[in-house]
């Protein structure tokens, strides 16, 4: 696809079954698109081509009635009404989840990486575009040569942030509160450096698996898109034994440096919108923390 240019979706519509449906008309309430209308009580397709795919039509069809080519409705797996969990049980793996830094050398296997993987696609999507693409570095000789080109940007960076000049470009092009915060992190990015010095990795954490999240950068839900598949995607690798720490260090690299992006094959109209490393945690975390109660408005 060239840069620029909208990728158009080849999307089957759905197709009713007349002597099933019942014409309770929750297919037409629940159509985000207005490609289903009640005619002669009865749901009919009307706008085809407006269909995002969604499914919603036939996930809601109590009697079986909706019919959509490549796509396969599954009954509810858990006996009783949805949702499948309660809320105890989900507030308790919420809070359970930490941001992991530190990692046994043990891989993790392919197929537990396409089980976390798969959680990710069914996270919702701007209009269902499903157009969250993955990088997924498995190769310790990988992962190092992105930590060592990350970190060379980011030396780079600090470099140019303690000069007058410098400081007077980045204001211009990131904005003051940038700088600020680079110059403010100037004497923690000073430890960290002699701290990699000492072999220790204070970026990916030894992490033995980086993944990065990445989608069309005209698209403004791409950076909803990739941050709920992602987080969806530690979700399931923290009730699969692993843990995992959000990148927000790479995900500005790879914005920012061509180089990084043409090394991880990233296409040129894509932005990074979410990375993180994953693995085995070496250590258990026996209690829970707190956190600061949500910053409401209510009107």
């Amino acid at each position: 696809m060239e840069e620029g240019k909208l990728m158009k979706r080849e999307v089957n519509p759905p197709r009713v079954i007349e002597n099933k449906c019942i014409g309770c008309e929750q297919c037409v309430a629940v159509c985000p698109s207005f490609v289903l209308e009640m005619a002669d009580e009865k749901p009919k397709v009307l706008r085809g081509e407006w269909c995002i795919g969604c499914g919603h039509c036939g996930a809601v069809c109590p009697s079986e009635a909706i019919l959509q080519t490549g796509m396969n409705f599954e009954i509810h797996p858990r006996k009783g009404e949805a949702p499948a969990t309660s809320p105890e049980v989900l507030d308790l793996l919420i809070r359970e989840r930490r941001s992991v830094r530190n990692y046994t050398a043990d891989p993790v296997p392919e197929q537990i990486l396409k089980k976390i993987l798969d959680a990710g696609r069914y996270g919702p999507t701007g209009t269902n575009s499903q157009n969250v693409h993955y990088v997924v570095l498995t190769s310790p000789d990988q992962i190092e040569k992105l930590r060592k080109m990350t970190i060379r940007f980011y030396e780079k960076l600090f470099s140019r942030a303690r000069g007058w000049f410098g400081s007077l470009f980045l204001s211009l092009v990131a904005g003051k509160k940038t700088v600020e915060y680079l110059h403010e992190s100037l004497p923690k990015m000073m430890v960290a450096r002699k701290a990699m010095n000492r072999g220790q990795d204070r970026l990916f954490y030894h992490a033995p698996v980086v993944i990065i999240a990445h989608a069309e950068s005209w698209d403004t839900s791409s950076s909803f898109n990739c941050s709920v598949a992602l987080y969806n995607c530690s979700l399931m690798a923290h009730t699969l034994g692993l843990g995992c720490c959000f990148n927000g260090f790479l995900v500005n690299a790879v914005n920012h440096s061509r180089k990084i992006k043409r090394w991880l094959s990233i296409p040129a109209d894509h932005r990074c919108c979410s990375a993180m490393g994953l693995g085995y945690p070496n250590m258990k975390y026996p209690r829970l923390v707190p956190r600061h109660l949500p910053k409401v408005k209510w009107r």
